[in-house]
């Protein structure tokens, strides 16, 4: 059985090679939205894992970078992919 910290890489990997996991994500307005869609793709692991991902992930970032990120309403499309790294670099300039 794979780990949660694997299982949470192939998702966030699954979403960047695959457009129909990544139009999913767009209607994800919650951190346990995203966790219920990733299970819904095959991916299990648990909401604190994954917050816990996510706080490392933002852990790089500059202050002025998580005050752009956190602007972003969680209505907005693009709100998910603000989550992680490989998730931002999908993001075009301006989104």
């Amino acid at each position: 059985m794979a780990s949660s910290s694997l299982l949470i890489d192939e998702f966030i990997q699954s979403v960047v090679y695959d457009h129909a996991i990544a139009t999913g994500l767009k209607s994800c307005v919650s951190d346990q939205q995203i966790v219920d869609y990733a299970a819904s793709q095959g991916f299990l692991f648990p909401l604190s894992e994954w917050e816990q991902y996510v706080s490392s992930d933002a852990a790089s970032l500059s202050d002025f970078e998580l005050e752009k990120i956190r602007a972003v309403p969680v209505e907005h499309w693009s709100w998910a992919f603000r989550k992680t790294l490989q998730w931002r670099a999908m993001l075009m300039d301006g989104a």
